[in-house]
This record gives C-alpha cells, sequence and structure tokens, in this order.
C-alpha cells in the first residue's frame, strides 16, 4: 500500500474530491483525518476515518487548534489535502457581489493558507518533511469559458491565487523536504458542478469542452492527489497537474 504508515488530513472531506481521497487514501494505508464545516455530510462518513471534526478553515484558532489535537492523535501529519471549496454559485443570493467576492476568497484563498501554515509547522518538526496538495482549477491557468461568463468571478481569482501560493510555499517548504503542488480539474461530477449538470444543453457544452469527451470523476482526481502524496512524487515540488480530460490542451 502506497501510503502505509503515513497520516493525512483532507479538508472537504464530507463530499466530493475530498470524499474521494478519503476513501483512497484510507485504502492505500493512511490513517485519515477529515475537517469540514457541513458537520452533518462528515458525520455520514465519520465511521470510515481515523478523525473527524467540523471545521471553517477561515478561523486561524480554529484551524491551529484542529490541527494540533489531529498531531496529538497522529504523532504526525505526512499528507494534507485542501479540498475544502467554494463557487460562486454557493454564495448567499442577498449577499452584494463584493461581500460575496470576499467570501470565496476567504474560504479558498485564506482557508488553504491558514491550514497549510498550521501542517508546515508540524511537518517541520523531527525532518519527517511531507506533502501538501492545494485544489487549484483548470480556472487557475484561463481565462473561464465563455459558457460561464457574468460578473468578474472570484473562484477563478483565488484558483489562479493557489497556483501562486503552491510555488511560494513550496520553496519554503523545500528545505525541510515539505513539498507543495496543486491539482488543476477540469469539469468533475461533484456536488460542486450538479447545478450546471442538471441543465442538459449546459452539461453537453461542458463535455465538449474536454477532449476525452467526458467530464471527470472525483476518484479520478484523488488518483492523482494520491500520486502526489505518495513517495512516488518524491521530486516532484512547486507545480501544478491538470487533470482536465485535455481541456487545457485545447
Amino acid at each position: 500500500m502506497r501510503l502505509s504508515g503515513k497520516s493525512a488530513l483532507i479538508t472537504g472531506a464530507a463530499s466530493g474530491i475530498g470524499a474521494a481521497c478519503a476513501a483512497l487514501f484510507k485504502s492505500e494505508g493512511a490513517r485519515v483525518a477529515g475537517v469540514d464545516l457541513h458537520a452533518e455530510g462528515l458525520a455520514a462518513i465519520a465511521d470510515s476515518l481515523d478523525y473527524s471534526q467540523s471545521l471553517d478553515v477561515t478561523d486561524k484558532a480554529a484551524v491551529d487548534a484542529a490541527a494540533a489535537s489531529i498531531e496529538t492523535q497522529f504523532g504526525h501529519i505526512d499528507i494534507l489535502v485542501n479540498s475544502a471549496g467554494m463557487t460562486t454559485r454557493d454564495v448567499p443570493a442577498e449577499m452584494s457581489w463584493e461581500d460575496g467576492w470576499q467570501l470565496v476568497m476567504d474560504v479558498n484563498v485564506k482557508g488553504t493558507l491558514l491550514i497549510s501554515a498550521a501542517v508546515m509547522e508540524i511537518q517541520r518538526k523531527g525532518a519527517r518533511g511531507g506533502s501538501i496538495i492545494n485544489l487549484s482549477s483548470i480556472y487557475g491557468q484561463v481565462a473561464r469559458t465563455s459558457l460561464l461568463i457574468g460578473q468578474p468571478d472570484p473562484y477563478t481569482h483565488s484558483k489562479g491565487a493557489i497556483q501562486q501560493m503552491t510555488r511560494d510555499l513550496a520553496v519554503s517548504g523545500a528545505p525541510d523536504n515539505i513539498r507543495v503542488n496543486a491539482l488543476c480539474p477540469g469539469f468533475i461530477e461533484t456536488p460542486l458542478t450538479s447545478v450546471l449538470r442538471e441543465d442538459p444543453a449546459m452539461n453537453a457544452n461542458l463535455v465538449a469542452l474536454h477532449p476525452l469527451g467526458r467530464l471527470g470523476k472525483a476518484d479520478e482526481v484523488a488518483r492523482c492527489a494520491l500520486f502526489l502524496a505518495s513517495d512516488d512524487a518524491s521530486f516532484v515540488t512547486g507545480t501544478s497537474l491538470p487533470v482536465d480530460g485535455g481541456y487545457l490542451a485545447v
């Protein structure tokens, strides 16, 4: 098993890519801690985890306390997957554009930074190092498709910021053998894209953007996260791996 003897913390573990990572990492021998803002969804999978906790990743005090608690239970945190995130579609309808922009940036960017910083401090101990995998997006590398253009989109802004954060943290962590990489999924069949996929015409248009002729599965992204988390990627840091069915190739 590729993660035998390792421990992993996965944010956004209650659904989608986070849940797929939690299940796959567990099957590969890791002890897995899952955190998510949505306590009900997390409770539904709690029995399959070694540790679970409801957590707002934008709350620094709560993030630091959760990381310390997981360190106490596991002894170390070898792997962090930053899967917690939201899209513009998740912003409450009554919220102003400015406040909605800030909310998305806080969850996607600030949340990723806060928990990465807390885990990196743990990974620096004992010269054991570790691996951090951030969830960016194809829209961290290119402009949003014309199918979805509206107001300037904080989701794309946040995913671009995660690309730069990944590079900076990779350089910062390298002396302590902490590898930091990002995944850039295309459109994946998760709850985050469910509203788009419910419209047959929109779904067909999105499928057409991917040369492989379909949308991705959460498990396909999780398997790329597994590679980056494992010792197979021991000389890989500061990079962003598209998992996009060819979206960025055309």
